[in-house]
């Protein structure tokens, strides 16, 4: 089977989507698959420099979905995608966020007799996008064969505009290997707290975090500390190790966005780390991590419910280890191994149904 994969998002910027992309990438390698993955790239990174990838179109960058986006909207690439699949011959061309042209366009034009599925990642209060956009999204949508999203949330934002049968295969995680997991919390140090993601987007929340931690260090000066790492923070943008590195030093996770969250990667691969989760209580956070006993959810933007949380989360040795312990468990069931399989039984044909995931 070959599988042609495509992002429109800038390649050598991290987000989500990107990472959803670059993992099936090679969680497919590893399982054999002859697979490529297009998209834009505004640099060479480690990351990236891989012969299955392959760098295509100029980089827009706008407001999407409330966040800072970097995609391609390049019309000069329809030729170079059309020689891209007829060179490669793929048996399926999976899509990420579909509606988003120009790559996705041309991909869809251009595919042939591949079988076309599509990863939906988007999950909004509102959608005025999709009033304006909805001709657009029916011309995509009749060219899918099969359609997936990330989570429930996202199911339910794209079903609300396009009444199709959708499979849930949830956002993925590699499990890192036992010398990457989070050692044993030392008593008498300072709690530490990390924060990953855009720290200039409203959305994230960065600015509730920050004042959350005011009113610890007024409580309890020194008794927390805060690492933050991404775009407009004093770390700036890490390495894939670095990024690893900073989960497994950290003692609690927040993950403070005010809304338009469709899942929350950051939270699971803290998990997967070993260190518990303080999330806002919005749906993409909600759907999988309420009543999982891998931290807390409080209530979006508010501060002081923030700041009771991360303290409560550190404060009992035996209560915080427990929490660990189950974070690893959780994590443990978004293995990519188990979301792959789902995704090769759909590129192989399998029917999808909205009961499903």
């Amino acid at each position: 089977m070959r599988v042609l994969l495509t992002t429109p998002y800038d390649l050598a910027v991290p987000g989500g989507v990107n990472r959803h992309a670059l993992d099936l990438l090679e969680t497919l390698l590893r399982k054999g698959i002859e697979v490529r993955l297009i998209g834009p790239s505004s640099a060479e990174t480690p990351e990236i420099a891989n012969p299955s990838i392959h760098r295509i179109g100029r980089i827009w960058v706008g407001a999407l979905n409330g966040a800072r986006s970097r995609v391609t909207l390049d019309l000069g690439i329809g030729t170079e995608v059309k020689r891209l699949i007829r060179d490669f011959r793929p048996d399926v061309i999976h899509l990420q966020e579909p509606f988003l042209p120009t790559l996705n366009t041309f991909a869809l034009i251009h595919a042939g007799g591949a079988r076309t599925v599509g990863t939906f990642h988007t999950y909004s209060e509102t959608s005025r996008g999709y009033l304006w956009a909805w001709p657009w999204c029916r011309w995509v949508n009749r060219r899918l064969d099969a359609r997936v999203a990330v989570s429930a949330s996202a199911r339910e934002f794209a079903t609300r505009w396009h009444p199709r049968p959708f499979a849930v295969v949830p956002n993925g995680v590699r499990l890192p290997d036992a010398a990457a997991m989070r050692p044993s919390r030392a008593a008498g140090r300072p709690v530490r707290v990390l924060f990953v993601g855009r720290a200039d987007e409203p959305r994230k929340g960065f600015d509730v975090l920050k004042e959350a931690m005011r009113r610890l260090d007024a409580e309890t000066p020194g008794a927390f500390t805060l690492d933050a790492v991404g775009p407009a923070t004093a770390r700036g943008e890490v390495s894939a190790a670095e990024l690893s590195a900073a989960y497994a030093a950290a003692d609690v996770c927040a993950v403070p966005s005010r809304g338009g969250e469709s899942f929350g990667l950051v939270a699971l691969e803290a998990l997967a780390h070993g260190v518990p989760v303080v999330a806002s209580r919005i749906r993409g956070y909600a759907d999988w991590l309420d009543g999982t006993g891998t931290g807390r959810l409080v209530t979006a933007g508010d501060a002081a419910a923030l700041a009771e949380a991360l303290r409560a989360v550190t404060a009992y040795a035996a209560a915080y280890a427990a929490c660990a312990d189950r974070a690893r468990e959780v994590a443990s069931r978004y293995d990519w191994n188990r979301g792959v399989e789902r995704l090769l039984r759909i590129y192989e044909g399998a029917p999808v149904s909205n009961d499903e995931g």
